[in-house]
């Protein structure tokens, strides 16, 4: 299957700093002959929580509106996918019954073979919406 034709979107309200929340995300470059299955390796919190060792940064976005901290409508941070309109209208509305009219953050990752499990869970202090359809 197609790494682009499925998306992982996680949305919601941050309140980190630049560098907490991007050091979720962080995947260990510290030496660069080291292999990901290396036992010293350090797997990111992100990895950890999509149950992987690793993650392709090309599949992976993340959108913090200008007006961050404050929050903007759900609708300016989904523009950020590629969806139909009707899936886009899905997301929405997900994201509306789990109380996000307003956010300021999205971040999502194209991969069509992860799974995540706790969808109750908060991912870098933002909500799994789900796993998605995409237009690519």
């Amino acid at each position: 299957m197609d790494q682009w034709s499925k998306v992982h979107v996680w949305v919601g309200i941050n309140n980190e700093s630049e560098e907490q929340f991007n050091k979720y995300f962080e995947l260990d470059y510290s030496d660069p002959d080291m292999d990901i299955d290396d036992p010293s390796y350090k797997v990111c919190q992100f990895c950890e929580d999509i149950n992987k060792r690793w993650y392709d940064e090309d599949f992976f976005g993340v959108f913090i509106p200008e007006e961050y901290p404050q929050l903007v409508d759900v609708d300016k941070l989904l523009e950020e996918l590629n969806v139909s309109e009707e899936t886009l209208t899905k997301i929405k509305n997900i994201c509306i019954s789990k109380g996000f009219e307003k956010a300021n953050t999205i971040f999502y990752y194209h991969d069509p073979e992860i799974t995540v499990k706790d969808k109750g869970k908060l991912y870098n202090g933002l909500v799994y919406i789900g796993k998605f359809d995409t237009d690519y």
